[in-house]
């Protein structure tokens, strides 16, 4: 055999190597790992030039993790990794779809939803250019919405609400440049636990303790983040500590 064929030959060998499908494993955490009891998911890439024809699988069952796709190769040994264009589509291991990622020019674009293991959502974000911009909302296993917040220019700005797994108001928190400007919240009851207001991020109003039966626990006053006074009271309503 000639040297200038066998070269042939091994570049040819070398090539389709490189082209034949690769694995990197995962641990729980997303984390690569060759340790084989921590396992828990597998990845099955194909190089191509700068890019990678890429899917993951659940292991040992290989139940599908996510659709097929195509990532850079310098994203491979990221347990997310961020495509260039594309969908990233992800499951449950009961086949139910777990997330849905946008992403144009190498960036977060469009809505990013997430949903339980049950089927219902679990959140939903909305990015423009990378940059998180609207309304994202986060809900509980039983469809009932956690959170709403919402963004402009990657900084939360205006109503930031939370609710309890019931329905009932938890917190309504006004943002402004990503930090709060007034806040009210409530326990569980319905009760009001803090009414504040922050101006160069020192707090100014009261926060309520309350006992079991609905009686008023603890009063305390705030005035740009200094303690102006608490009073307590027992469970029959008389003072029992003020300073």
């Amino acid at each position: 055999m000639n040297k200038t064929l066998f070269a042939a030959m091994l570049a040819a060998y070398a090539s389709a190597a490189w082209a034949a499908p690769q694995k990197i494993y995962f641990d729980q955490q997303g984390r690569p790992t060759d340790k084989p009891a921590a396992i828990a998911y597998v990845r099955e890439y194909t190089p191509s030039g700068n890019n990678a024809a890429v899917q993951d699988f659940y292991y040992p069952s290989r139940k599908k993790y996510s659709d097929p796709y195509r990532a850079p190769l310098k994203q491979i040994r990221q347990f997310v990794p961020q495509l260039e264009n594309g969908t990233l589509t992800l499951w449950h291991f009961n086949g139910k779809q777990k997330m849905s990622a946008p992403f144009q020019n190498g960036k977060p674009h469009g809505e990013w939803t997430n949903w339980h293991n049950n089927g219902n959502k679990s959140a939903v974000m909305p990015y423009k250019n990378g940059q998180t911009e609207g309304t994202g909302v986060r809900y509980y296993q039983n469809g009932r919405k956690e959170s709403e917040i919402e963004f402009h220019n990657d900084k939360a700005e205006g109503k930031w609400r939370q609710w309890y797994p019931d329905g009932s108001p938890k917190s309504e928190v006004l943002m402004k440049n990503d930090q709060p400007v007034e806040m009210v919240s409530w326990d569980n009851q319905g009760r009001i636990t803090a009414e504040l207001n922050f101006a160069n991020k020192k707090r100014s109003g009261f926060t309520l303790e309350w006992y079991d039966n609905g009686a008023k626990k603890s009063e305390t006053v705030y005035q740009d983040d200094e303690l102006i006074s608490r009073t307590f009271w027992d469970e029959n309503g008389l003072i029992s500590d003020r300073y």
